[in-house]
């Protein structure tokens, strides 16, 4: 599944997943076993990020925080921070195998 990856530094880019897994390590490190959060955009598109990446102090992303604000998914003083997934498509994400 072609999703992009939205760094801290602003890089937008193109990666394939190819499990829920594969997706969740790129956004809460290798190094840990953090759960992935879901915040919804718009109907079939949402950002998967680390669950507990500010208890990580992880670096604020900025792109993503504009796009949840502009699409009124987290409050107006909140902000997301790490690495994201921007996903387009809910039903081939909900298709991939866990591992």
């Amino acid at each position: 599944m072609n999703v992009t990856l939205i760094t801290t530094d602003g890089i937008r880019k193109k990666v394939i997943i190819k499990s829920f897994d594969e997706a969740r390590q790129l956004v809460c490190n290798y190094q840990y076993n953090s759960p992935a959060e879901i915040i919804v955009l718009e109907s079939s598109t949402f950002i998967l990020l680390d669950e507990e990446g500010k208890f990580k102090n992880l670096e604020v992303n900025k792109i993503a925080t504009s796009l949840a604000q502009l699409n009124e998914a987290i409050y107006p003083h909140d902000f997301i921070v790490g690495d994201v997934l921007l996903i387009d498509d809910i039903d081939e994400f909900d298709s991939l195998p866990f591992e």
